[in-house]
């Protein structure tokens, strides 16, 4: 797990009355191991007869939901779901713009939301040759009780940053230990007391979640799953 800080823009200035103002920007960075790979695709059928087509793609998507249906009961899937199955129709060209019979495609979303990383590389690797399924994509996650348990250490990271950049600036100004004024999320704090801020509001804008992303496909065996990164940004306004 990383942690860190930041070396952000901040500003010193003098209100009306004499007093030092200091305005700086705190942020703090967790990185965590990702708890949940979450898998995405899509199952379906395409042809030139639409029943023929739609049959197909019942009989697949209804395979994929048994094999969840045990992923979920064996606690290697702590979630999925199957979206209903749709089916458009276009007229293709070929090379010479002549008009092609009509084609069908009939296709379902599926998600699904692996805790063992193992099922989930071999699932994702059988997939991706099967035929009438398409891993579209895999994503890294927390649990939502981590990701809520996180955003408060996080948060009061960014303050503590805040408060010691203030407390470093106003010892090199050679001023006394700076008193809060105000905190805020980027770009809320108001321009009191006549200073002006010049914190750039993209410097951060609340927690962030990231995560890098692996394709699926069939060659895909093992996937190294990428930690997830938390931040959180805070302005803060000191008098000293």
């Amino acid at each position: 797990m990383g942690i860190g800080g930041s070396t952000g823009p901040a500003s010193v200035a003098p209100d009306r009355l004499g007093h030092m103002i200091i305005t700086v920007a705190g942020t703090f960075t967790l990185d965590l191991p990702a708890e949940r790979g979450i898998v995405t695709l899509t199952s379906g059928a395409e042809g030139g007869d639409r029943g023929t087509v739609a049959r197909q793609a019942t009989s697949t998507t209804e395979s994929l939901r048994h094999q969840l249906v045990e992923l979920e009961e064996n606690g290697a899937a702590t979630w999925f779901s199957v979206g209903a199955l749709t089916t458009r129709a276009w007229r293709p060209y070929n090379s010479d713009g002549t008009v092609m019979p009509i084609r069908y495609r009939t296709s379902s979303p599926i998600t699904v939301k692996f805790a063992d990383f193992s099922a989930l590389s071999g699932s994702a690797t059988t997939w991706a040759e099967t035929a009438g399924l398409t891993v579209d994509d895999v994503t890294w996650a927390l649990t939502e009780k981590t990701r809520d348990q996180m955003a408060d250490e996080v948060l009061a990271g960014a303050v503590r940053d805040a408060t010691h950049r203030a407390e470093v600036l106003a010892r090199a100004a050679g001023l006394p230990a700076p008193r809060i004024l105000a905190i805020a999320d980027p770009g809320l704090l108001s321009e009191a007391s006549g200073a002006r801020s010049e914190i750039d509001d993209d410097y951060g804008h609340g927690v962030r979640m990231m995560s890098a992303m692996s394709r699926g496909g069939s060659e895909a065996v093992e996937l190294s799953p990428a930690d997830i990164t938390v931040r959180e940004s805070v302005h803060a306004r000191f008098e000293a």
